[in-house]
């Protein structure tokens, strides 16, 4: 019986780390990704406008 309870609660604790693991990601792709693909055209533009690659 105890480990019933405790294979519950193992599959309990799974399901909220993986339902907050999909929610980071969606998070992610919601507002990173677009940010980084700005940040990555903003890149292209200045390369192509100077010929030169920025020093960081």
């Amino acid at each position: 019986m105890r480990n019933i309870i405790r294979l519950a609660i193992a599959i309990g604790i799974i399901a909220v780390v993986v339902y907050a693991a999909l929610a980071l990601l969606g998070f992610a792709i919601r507002v990173v990704l677009p940010i980084a693909i700005l940040a990555f055209i903003a890149y292209m533009i200045y390369v192509l406008v100077t010929g030169r690659r920025p020093n960081f």
